[in-house]
């Protein structure tokens, strides 16, 4: 059947799996304290299982994308969709933190990491031209809101009903995309399993794990920060500096061993070669930086706005739904835009659309005393619309790139920068968010009391008015006018510092994004198939 003659239930179904998938990364973040008491365990437990989840995730992507070569990717996704339904189900019936580890941070992980590069190459692979840009935009713009919608989703089912109806509502879903799957054409099986390059499998998977929870420990600053605040801890900042540099050297040593293999004519488990490709390896860069950006602000923004202003989790996801709007707006109408601009200037115009929003963010944030939230709503709807430009466009730019042949490793490699992305994300932003609030509570403590002029006085105490200002009790604050005005002017700091750094990324991104251009494929193959 010619590529353009499929119809939308592969889309649908593709979009309904990223839509869950998107769910699974942020609606649990509000039910930690629920999960802490129905699981009787502790917040630092429930903290680590949603770590490891994206853990997971990050190490098996890529064994996903490689995994179509060797059963092709129909069999691939269906595959990853049963054992995500499976292990959303034990979360669901979980009762005990172990169980919900297993069910959910390994089994569903594990299923995702093989739906994910399953679910770009399936919609590159039935999709061409305009259609193929308005099926990326409209996935896309599904898996943005449906992070956005995650924190609404979950407070409102862990409010009324329970945080296992979320769980519960991700098997329906699972059961309706397998049977919307029959439609699906199976690709070429290029590889056996006795050709899959282990050895490669373990480094790559190995180097991802040790970075990941180097940058993990880097988040908690307790372990490279010593009791008093002031002086580093060096074994632990050594701990998780050595973590990130071994990481870092078994990717390398990934790459070289590949890259031998191939010299030799034998079967690599990534074929390396791929990243000579401008398009695609500069497309992923940026790809990975939206993803960092997002992950970040959807981070530290539900923080502020829950610990400033009291306000429960249905109204966080509806202060974060803006960018979702701004979002579905221009990715559902990629397709059209692509006819009249190419979309390596749409990645670029969204770029240069979401610096604009961040700074509209950092704006407000000048103005602490008298921020509102509806301030905020102006600056994520337009950083919805720039990433509504640019994630389907480059997207398919960087799957376009590739020969049908390589769709199912480049998926996977294209994955693996997202999540890697989300990942770093979530940690940086917080550090850089917590670092900048931490640096002016200690700058401001001695000029507000004196007591603090002694620097042994303020070294011992710092800690406790972090703890104060990150966690305000705002039936207090009030009357303490001193406290007030630390609490918010140290948040505000900390906001800008994580807003700069995002505008900084975006710039990168920007400038990235002038070494890619569409393959000929984009804006010609629909024309010759007609």
């Amino acid at each position: 059947m010619n590529k353009s003659n499929y119809g939308w239930s592969i889309l649908i179904f593709v979009s309904l799996a990223l839509f869950i998938i998107g769910l699974d990364a942020t609606f649990m973040n509000v039910a930690m304290t629920y999960l802490v008491k129905d699981l009787n365990t502790t917040l630092a437990n429930i903290q680590s299982i949603i770590a490891i989840y994206a853990l997971v995730m990050g190490c098996f992507v890529l064994f996903g994308g490689k995994l179509q070569d060797v059963i092709g990717r129909k069999k691939t996704f269906v595959a990853g969709a049963i054992i995500y339904g499976i292990g959303a189900l034990i979360a669901a019936l979980s009762t005990n933190a172990l169980m919900l580890l297993v069910g959910w941070s390994i089994i569903e992980g594990f299923g995702a990491a093989l739906m994910l590069p399953a679910t770009s190459s399936i919609i590159t692979a039935h999709y061409t031209g305009s259609k193929r840009a308005f099926a990326m935009g409209f996935s896309s713009t599904l898996y943005i809101a449906a992070t956005a919608i995650g924190p609404l989703l979950g407070g409102y089912l862990t409010t009324f009903y329970s945080w296992r109806w979320g769980f519960a509502l991700e098997t329906i879903f699972v059961v309706a995309i397998l049977v919307l799957s029959y439609d699906i054409a199976e690709s070429e099986i290029t590889l056996k399993w006795s050709d899959l390059n282990l050895r490669g499998a373990f480094l790559a998977s190995s180097g991802i794990l040790l970075f990941i929870v180097g940058v993990l420990q880097l988040n908690n600053p307790a372990t490279w920060v010593n009791n008093y605040g002031t002086i580093i801890n060096l074994l632990g900042f050594a701990f998780a500096m050595s973590m990130i540099m071994i990481g870092v050297i078994f990717l390398v040593i990934f790459f070289y061993y590949q890259r031998r293999l191939i010299k030799q004519g034998k079967k690599p488990f990534m074929d390396v070669r791929i990243l000579k490709n401008r398009s695609f390896t500069f497309g992923n860069l940026s790809r990975l930086i939206m993803a960092l950006i997002l992950a970040g602000l959807f981070y530290i923004i539900p923080i502020y706005v829950q610990t400033r202003w009291g306000v429960n989790a249905l109204v966080t996801g509806l202060i974060l739904l803006p960018a979702s709007i701004g979002s579905a707006i221009f990715a559902v109408s990629v397709g059209k835009l692509t006819k009249r601009i190419k979309a390596h200037y749409l990645v670029f115009i969204g770029f240069a659309v979401s610096i604009i929003a961040i700074l509209m963010l950092y704006h407000s944030f000048m103005y602490p005393a008298s921020l509102d939230m509806m301030d905020l709503i102006p600056g994520l709807f337009i950083l919805g619309m720039g990433l509504g430009l640019a994630t389907p466009n480059i997207t398919n730019i960087i799957l376009s790139s590739v020969d049908d042949k390589q769709l199912g490793e480049a998926s996977g490699i294209h994955n693996t920068f997202i999540n890697v992305g989300s990942s770093i994300g979530t940690v940086a932003i917080g550090l850089i968010f917590f670092m900048a609030l931490y640096f002016n509570v200690a700058a401001t403590l001695p000029v507000e009391y004196s007591v603090y002029q002694n620097q042994q006085a303020l070294n011992h105490d710092i800690y406790s008015w972090v703890g104060k200002t990150l966690s305000p009790d705002m039936s207090t604050i009030m009357d303490d006018p001193k406290l007030f005005a630390l609490t918010f002017n140290s948040d505000s700091r900390g906001m800008q510092a994580a807003i700069l750094a995002s505008a900084i990324l975006l710039f990168i991104g920007l400038i990235l994004s002038l070494f890619i251009k569409p393959p000929p494929d984009i804006t010609e193959k629909e024309r010759i198939e007609k």
